[in-house]
């Protein structure tokens, strides 16, 4: 990624920068040079502080507490920057209704904020996939940046509901904004990320991947998820994406003038199912002293365990289900090229293993080591 003539007098504002997608991104606009703002909940919480300041080199990163859910932090959040990578939402596993209004008032009052202060450029919205393919009864649809899920139909769980809705609602001010500043607005739609953590917390996708390798699945559900490079469990039929592709995609819709006003699926494509993921995994840890099951789980045992367990209630509807979607729109406008979800799932197991959230095995070898 050629760096900006002016990304060294640019300031980026990247809100959550603590957690899974947001870390990368600042990485990657520090290492292009941009002057970077990112939002905390907390500059005491030094177990999410502490990796954020590791990434910064050259004295180019500020950090300020600012909470999704009091307006009043935003105005002083993005005065003075050009570009805002709006990456902050509500993901819990299992999520509950509170998200929603979480998510969409969050959303909001950034929005409202940059539409007040005239530097600000563009906003770079994180969606996702969720507010898209969800709800759809068609088996064989491959879903573009035209569709919408379909909350009418019960099976969309909060997460799903929270993401569609807030997405809508940031269109919705966007096109109607008459007064103030009138930002460029791209939305992004990642699928489940993957890839390596750049920090220590133990977010959704990690814990699925931890699942794999920590004997908490004995059998893999026939289940198929979209892969990028770092995110989701709950949303078991969705596809993967490595979290480096994801970072890369905000920071090059910050200048493309092409996304300008359009929504971008962000994913790789063939989805994976969990069996791939399981196979991938076993062959490169499996040597190493970790057991990954490849017994395939038959359904009546995933129902059985949904009895008890949410997060394997959450995921069965979505057994033996294939997703599909087009990324052509990613390649055309911002000429992403997508890692393998091979490389993406051991590049994050291995950095899991050397971060402590996975536990060193007797025969374990560091990833580089010879």
């Amino acid at each position: 990624m050629a760096k900006s003539a002016a990304a060294d007098t640019t300031k980026v504002l990247v809100t959550g920068a603590s957690g899974y997608v947001a870390t990368h991104c600042v990485q990657q606009l520090l290492q292009n040079g941009y002057r970077v703002r990112g939002t905390v909940r907390s500059l005491q919480n030094m177990t999410k502080i502490q990796p954020l300041k590791a990434l910064d080199k050259s004295d180019l990163l500020e950090l300020v507490e600012a909470d999704l859910e009091k307006p009043e932090d935003w105005p002083n959040a993005v005065k003075g920057c050009t570009y805002i990578l709006h990456v902050a939402s509500p993901f819990p596993i299992v999520p509950d209704a509170s998200i929603i209004k979480t998510a969409i008032e969050g959303t909001l009052n950034v929005l409202r904020a940059a539409n007040k202060c005239e530097t600000v450029r563009k906003v770079v919205l994180t969606s996702s996939c969720a507010a898209i393919n969800e709800g759809h009864e068609e088996c064989d649809k491959v879903f573009n940046e035209e569709d919408w899920s379909n909350l009418d139909n019960p099976i969309v769980n909060n997460y799903g509901r929270s993401k569609t809705l807030a997405e809508k609602a940031a269109w919705d001010f966007w096109k109607n904004i008459e007064d103030g500043n009138k930002f460029d607005l791209t939305v992004l739609n990642p699928v489940l990320v993957v890839g390596p953590a750049l920090m220590d917390v133990e977010g959704a996708s990690i814990t699925v991947v931890k699942r794999f390798l920590n004997r908490e699945m004995p059998a893999v559900p026939r289940l198929q998820l979209a892969l990028v490079d770092v995110r989701d469990v709950a949303k078991a039929h969705l596809a993967l994406v490595d979290v480096r592709d994801v970072a890369k995609a905000h920071v090059l819709a910050m200048t493309e003038e092409r996304s300008n006003g359009r929504r971008i699926l962000i994913t790789y494509t063939p989805s994976y199912w969990f069996m791939d993921i399981a196979r991938v995994l076993a062959k490169e840890f499996g040597p190493q002293g970790y057991y990954v099951s490849t017994i395939r789980a038959p359904y009546a045992l995933v129902w059985l365990v949904s009895r008890i367990d949410k997060q394997a209630k959450s995921i069965l509807p979505r057994i033996n289900h294939e997703v599909k979607f087009d990324n052509t729109v990613a390649k055309d406008i911002l000429g992403l090229e997508f890692t393998s979800p091979d490389k993406s799932l051991i590049d994050m197991a291995y950095s899991m293993i050397e971060r402590g959230i996975l536990p060193k095995k007797p025969k374990y070898k560091p990833q580089n080591a010879e």
